[in-house]
């Protein structure tokens, strides 16, 4: 389902509605390995992700990058903390693969929640369920074996598999490149 038609469906929006939205929203194509978000930039800019793949990652204390989620078609592309509340962001955010994203900024964002109200609803909802990710990621580090993990990704997420480096995968689920080949010789 497009854009536009989960507003309709989900939000009621009007022609009216959609047309501020669309002024407002600005198409953009990134080129594979592009920054959209620095680490120490604060976010100004949120995307909706028509196509392509996107990762958010933070490196450790061994200069070690850890992939902390994937974004893919149809994800709202954001930095939550950073966009929220205008503060620098502690990730990266970059582009996998070709990207056509359509961007609003902050400003324009908070425009578009005066002029049309059911995105004051929708970026609630936006933050919700960003929230309930991440607590529903962290209970998964926490509480499930390595072999656990892979296969609720495999699961979950059997697309990104083939589209990023094990690397990418093994350090969003937490572990090593060695381990995630040792269990995926195993299943």
């Amino acid at each position: 389902m497009d854009f536009r038609n989960r507003l309709t469906e989900h939000y009621g929006f009007t022609e009216k509605d959609w047309n501020e939205t669309v002024r407002r929203f600005v198409p953009e194509i990134l080129p594979a390995r592009t920054l959209f978000l620095e680490k120490g930039q604060v976010s100004t800019r949120l995307a909706y992700l028509r196509s392509g793949l996107m990762r958010s990652f933070i490196y450790d204390d061994n200069a070690s990058d850890i992939t902390t989620q994937f974004f893919k078609e149809g994800s709202v592309v954001i930095s939550m903390k950073s966009f929220n509340d205008q503060v620098p962001s502690w990730e990266y955010i970059i582009t996998m693969e070709d990207c056509e994203v359509d961007v609003i900024t902050y400003e324009r964002m908070n425009e578009l929640m005066e002029v049309v109200p059911a995105w004051q609803q929708i970026a609630k909802d936006v933050d919700e369920f960003k929230y309930n990710a991440l607590m529903n990621r962290t209970i998964q580090l926490q509480t499930l074996t390595a072999s656990e993990r892979y296969q609720l990704f495999m699961k979950k997420q059997p697309d990104i598999l083939q589209r990023v480096a094990l690397k990418h995968i093994a350090s969003y689920l937490g572990i090593d490149i060695a381990t995630l080949s040792r269990i995926r010789k195993s299943i």
